[in-house]
């Protein structure tokens, strides 16, 4: 008899081992995606930012200068300003309590704004390159 091998499958959620790891990149919020954004951006700054071609953090003597940006666009940390300055001493608290304030929901209405404006760009890229590629032909 043939192993009925649908009746082994479990989804990713019901894995005790698995369910913590999400399966691609749609499979993150934007709060979580965005959490996961400043964690590269922070590792990037405390090396050196020697592999980054712009950095978001950047130490300036005793300052940091530093945007949080989702989906390659800047955020508002404040009412209209998307680049802010802050003690370098300060810095890591500050950016881990914007980083707490995005995944408890704070960001959320910018966060959906900007999600809209990435899918967008990126449906706008994928009918330019489908019409490109047919003109090619």
């Amino acid at each position: 008899m043939a192993l009925d091998w649908r009746k082994s499958l479990k989804t990713v959620a019901e894995s005790k081992e698995f369910q913590n790891v999400k399966s691609g990149p749609a499979a993150l919020t934007p709060a979580q995606r965005l959490g996961k954004n400043m964690d590269k951006a922070l590792a990037a700054f405390k090396a050196g930012n020697k592999e980054v071609k712009r950095p978001t953090i950047v130490k300036k003597g005793d300052e940091v200068k530093f945007s949080v940006r989702y989906s390659n666009s800047p955020m508002k940390l404040t009412a209209e300003e998307t680049e802010v300055v802050v003690p370098a001493k300060e810095f890591e608290a500050i950016y881990a309590a914007i980083k707490e304030s995005a995944l408890a929901g704070e960001f959320d209405a910018q966060l959906a704004s900007l999600s809209a404006n990435a899918k967008t760009r990126g449906q706008t890229g994928a009918a330019s390159r489908k019409a490109n590629a047919a003109k090619k032909k």
